[in-house]
């Protein structure tokens, strides 16, 4: 995982407190430069970060600084399911904490609005705006994005512990919803993931396992995209064996809504390493396009 570098001199990072629409207090992060309006308006993007992600995490600040220099406030958030929040947080859920972000942004006068999520927060940026069609949404960037976490992605863990990774995780769903019927959904199950050489174990709560993995779970991109309105960009990494340009296609084909739907991949990892300024430079590209729909 790429190291957290310091704040760039030419750039001013600030603490922030807002409220989720439920009225939970969260926090995140301010980003922004000297100039402070992008082509002449108040643009505010924000940044939902990745699985156990936090709000400065990797593959989302180095992007934010070169935005905030050409004039665009960024908004870093950390939500419920932050860190180790992710181990007992439901999915569906997670809109309300976008959505009190975003009502932080306008109380503070942001005329356009761009959600830019990545690899989880891409599904989390797709299914906020798909569920809602917020009207103070301009564009929603969604890069890393898988097509579907829950089934498609999650059955492929399972290849670690099995030579039947179908059957086992069909197994393993069952299991979760069988503590959730005997009253147990809050203990800790184990989902095995294989990680090179060798496998990790994600502890959830059998409730959380079966909010963002399950087959009736919420967590897919592609449920999410063929209703939303607004402009689509979507950044697949062409190096990465997770989210190939194909997937990234996949999800665009089902925006059939979207008054713009573009796919720039980028040759880099899943955190951009290396590619910070060039993610960066067709996101500013794609707001202004965006901008003319």
């Amino acid at each position: 995982m790429p190291v957290m570098e310091p704040t760039p001199e030419d750039v001013t990072l600030r603490a922030i407190n807002y409220d989720s629409e439920d009225g939970q207090s969260m926090d995140g992060f301010e980003i922004t430069g000297e100039t402070t309006t992008f082509d002449g308006d108040e643009t505010c993007v924000i940044f939902l970060h990745g699985l156990r992600g936090f709000a400065l995490g990797a593959g989302i600040s180095p992007i934010a600084y070169p935005l905030a220099r050409m004039g665009m406030r960024c908004i870093s958030i950390n939500k419920r399911n932050s860190g180790k929040g992710y181990e007992t947080s439901d999915f569906a859920e997670i809109d309300r904490d976008i959505a009190g972000a975003i009502d932080w942004a306008t109380d503070r006068g942001a005329e356009r609005i761009v959600i830019w999520g990545r690899s989880l927060g891409a599904t989390e940026a797709a299914y906020y705006q798909g569920k809602r069609n917020d009207p103070d949404v301009d564009a929603v960037v969604l890069a890393a994005p898988f097509a579907d976490i829950r089934e498609r992605s999650t059955r492929g863990y399972f290849e670690a512990v099995s030579d039947d990774p179908d059957a086992a995780y069909e197994e393993f769903v069952e299991d979760a919803r069988e503590l959730v019927e005997e009253d147990r959904g809050n203990e800790l199950i184990a989902l095995p993931r294989p990680v090179e050489d060798g496998i990790e174990y994600i502890p959830m709560t059998a409730e959380s396992f079966l909010s963002y993995r399950s087959p009736e779970s919420k967590c897919a991109t592609v449920d999410w995209t063929p209703t939303i309105e607004v402009p689509l960009l979507l950044l697949p990494h062409a190096t990465d064996r997770n989210v190939t340009p194909d997937e990234a296609r996949e999800i665009a084909d089902t925006a059939d809504r979207s008054s713009l739907v573009d796919v720039r991949p980028i040759e880099a990892n899943h955190f951009f390493t290396g590619a910070e300024d060039k993610v960066a430079d067709i996101t500013a590209d794609f707001i202004r396009r965006a901008d003319e729909q």
